[in-house]
């Protein structure tokens, strides 16, 4: 396939946000008040104890300031819009584009987080002036290890995002299996609101076996540097066993919906 087949895509991605601007100022605009009242209510928690748990202050105002770059570069994403195309008939038209389903949405994805990346810088300037939050920074050794973190939650939930709403082809809603699996579970259970550290010990255990702390929880507490090598290299090992699994997954119900699929033209 040529590049220019990409930059066609990168063009006609960044044209929808300008000609939806309000509802994009909107959405960062509730991605920055979320962040803030669950900030100032962990700062208040952490103000009235002086450490909560394991985390002392500046671990814990670093877990949600880095986690709030982590939030732009991994769950920020165009797959949601495949649902509502599969019922309205028009996964016809993607499907006979001169590109693979999924590698259209992969590279409408990756602009997608540019494009946020670019006002997130902003916003997170803000909140530093704002906050002042006191940071906790990594070594050279952790910073690479979050990196490729980063990297493995991107396109774990990539496809995670992409089997959400593949699951639209066997149901007549397409938002419902959406805002339960892709918004409130990930949210819940990444750990994104609540450091996983302060669940219950056997849910827990539970979640260390799902795909979520992936998405956040990990590469967070690998900036934090609270996970040694050895435990860093055995997530990044479970980590890729998730992806491989999430993207079988993605793969078979693609082919399976595209057989069950049908749309009738006027």
């Amino acid at each position: 396939m040529s590049f220019a087949k990409y930059i066609r895509i990168a063009n006609n991605t960044l044209q929808e946000y300008f000609v939806y601007r309000v509802n994009f100022f909107f959405w960062r605009l509730q991605v920055f008040v979320s962040f803030v009242i669950f900030y100032s209510l962990w700062h208040t928690v952490g103000q009235s104890r002086g450490q909560v748990g394991l985390y002392s202050l500046p671990q814990l105002y670093s877990y949600f300031v880095i986690g709030y770059i982590v939030r732009a570069l991994v769950f920020t994403t165009r797959t949601a819009d495949i649902g509502g195309e599969i019922q309205n008939g028009n996964l016809s038209t993607l499907i006979l584009k001169p590109i693979g389903t999924i590698q259209y949405y992969f590279s409408r994805d990756l602009v997608d987080k540019l494009f946020n990346l670019s006002f997130m810088l902003v916003e997170f300037a803000s909140i530093i002036f704002i906050f002042k939050p006191e940071l906790v920074f990594p070594s050279p050794k952790n910073l690479f290890l979050f990196i490729i973190f980063i990297l493995l939650s991107i396109v774990t939930f990539f496809f995670y995002s992409l089997s959400v709403s593949f699951v639209a082809f066997w149901t007549d809603s397409a938002w419902s299996s959406r805002f339960l699996l892709g918004v409130v579970f990930v949210t819940l259970f990444s750990g994104q609101y609540v450091p996983i550290d302060f669940l219950p010990e056997s849910l827990k255990n539970i979640l260390s076996y799902t795909i979520y702390p992936y998405m956040y929880y990990y590469p967070v507490k690998v900036w934090l540097g609270h996970l040694s090598l050895e435990e860093s290299m055995y997530r990044l090992f479970i980590g890729f066993v998730m992806l491989l699994i999430t993207f079988f997954i993605t793969k078979f119900l693609w082919s399976s919906g595209k057989r069950k699929y049908q749309s009738y033209g006027n």
